[in-house]
């Protein structure tokens, strides 16, 4: 299998053709990978923010992230990774500025730079510029609505629905098996945000959208379809007279018509969003071998995930005398990884490609200063091909970039109350329903006839804390 893929790699890229290219290109990347300590990964530097983030030092993090600031090709995650922990810091506009420039300088690279994509098959995949995976621009959207919501502005969240929507068509467009042209909870969050602005009709279709993936989620992602969805779906279809419709899923779901029950119109609701740990880290994994016909090394790197663990596996919310538990939506974690196998043959190709060439370039480095006959040339010739060698293997790196303050997964919990202000307690609890920590939120209003929104992001090790 891998003689045969290193044959069409090399009848596609045709080695001879790209050496000349390559060995002044590694040899310029030498020094600077030299200069940067060589073996350092995006992922691998992100360790210091990680704990402060959970030491809840959202500004020393802030700092942090500015590094990148400048970065050519990494500002796209650094916008992300800014808006992301603007919201941990509950600094929703700030959140939105940042998230609204990392969707400019996505749609700017969305026309892939070609010099860019020569160099990434000539030096290794972390020099093109980061545009984000598909699932990741997906989140975006959705945490955008989110700060949205927040701010009391559903209209504003509404636009981000419909830009998802047209998001998810073009990426089904391109891809008829792309698993990430569609998003379960997307989805669910536009039915929510519909129905909040009495669009009923256009609530039923995003949660019937809904129903429809998170049946796919199951074999996919390994998800249930959400307790949530299934009484939307029949409250919904109850209050449109869609009886067909509604003995459809009451058979399926095998519930009662007396267990179907809708929220009155004198009541609002209160909708507790939980972002429970840090989406998986990509880590580089890499096979070391000897050319024996250039007498240099071979190095293939590629990326896997390593998931970050959270105690809490779910939240108790308490109003009052009331309280509900959260319930799993959307698994970051499984997502991510499954993106990344989709990827993972293209990813493959570029690394065994880099390795038939930087190996062809050793070859002729090495064979043009034996066959010299002019002694000091043939030393430098030597020692220049000795570059060369070190550059082919100190610049093949894996790619480890991806969206890194992301959670694990999102979890929601919804509870109907009167109108008021209230102290909204939130307990988080592990796979023993044991409390791992409190959250406490003075004073949330809730709305006749609306949704409040409230969220947060809980990490590992992270303090209990007042919030609001």
């Amino acid at each position: 299998m891998g003689a045969v893929l290193l044959l069409r790699i090399k009848t596609i890229f045709k080695p001879a053709e790209v050496v000349s290219k390559c060995q002044p290109v590694l040899l310029l990347a030498l020094p600077l990978v030299l200069g940067l300590g060589g073996c350092a990964t995006y992922s691998g530097s992100f360790a210091v923010i990680e704990h402060k983030l959970a030491a809840q030092k959202y500004d020393e993090a802030l700092k942090d992230l500015e590094k990148d600031a400048d970065s050519k090709t990494d500002r796209v995650l650094y916008l992300l990774n800014k808006g992301m922990v603007l919201r941990m810091k509950r600094d929703f506009t700030a959140s939105n500025v940042a998230f609204e420039a990392a969707k400019t300088e996505i749609d700017r690279l969305y026309a892939s730079s070609v010099s860019e994509n020569t160099l990434s098959v000539i030096v290794n995949d972390s020099t093109v510029s980061y545009s984000g995976d598909n699932y990741e621009r997906v989140l975006l959207h959705m945490y955008m609505a989110l700060n949205y919501l927040e701010l009391g502005d559903p209209d504003s969240a509404r636009v981000e629905a419909l830009q998802v929507d047209v998001l998810l068509r073009s990426f089904a467009e391109k891809s008829s098996s792309n698993k990430i042209a569609e998003d379960a909870f997307m989805l669910y969050l536009a039915g929510l945000i519909y129905e909040d602005e009495g669009e009923f009709s256009d609530a039923m279709i995003s949660y019937r959208n809904a129903y429809n993936v998170y049946k796919k989620y199951l074999g996919n992602y390994g998800l249930p379809m959400p307790a949530l969805l299934k009484a939307d779906l029949m409250r919904l279809a109850k209050r449109q007279g869609l009886t067909d419709e509604l003995d459809k899923y009451k058979k399926e779901f095998g519930v009662d018509s007396p267990a179907i029950s809708t929220v009155p119109a004198d009541l609002g609701e209160l909708v507790f969003v939980l972002n429970n740990g840090l989406a998986p880290i990509k880590r580089e994994k890499s096979i070391n071998s000897f050319d024996p016909k250039s007498g240099a090394m071979v190095r293939i790197a590629l990326p896997e995930y390593e998931s970050r663990s959270s105690r809490v596996v779910s939240a108790r919310i308490i109003v009052n005398d009331k309280q509900v538990t959260t319930e799993l939506m959307e698994n970051i974690d499984a997502i991510a990884r499954k993106s990344l196998e989709d990827h993972m043959p293209a990813i493959m190709a570029r690394s065994v490609a880099r390795a038939v060439i930087k190996t062809a370039a050793n070859r002729k480095a090495r064979d043009a200063a034996l066959n010299n006959k002019n002694n000091d040339n043939a030393m430098a010739g030597m020692l220049g091909a000795l570059a060369l060698q070190v550059a082919t293997v100190v610049t093949e790196r894996a790619d480890t970039r991806s969206w890194l303050t992301l959670p694990s997964s999102i979890q929601l919990g919804r509870m109907s109350l009167p109108p008021g202000s209230y102290n909204v307690k939130v307990e988080l609890l592990d796979v023993n329903k044991q409390i791992v920590a409190t959250q406490d939120y003075p004073g949330v209003a809730v709305k006749k006839s609306r949704m409040t929104f409230l969220s947060e992001h809980w990490m590992p090790n992270q303090n209990s804390v007042n919030r609001r």
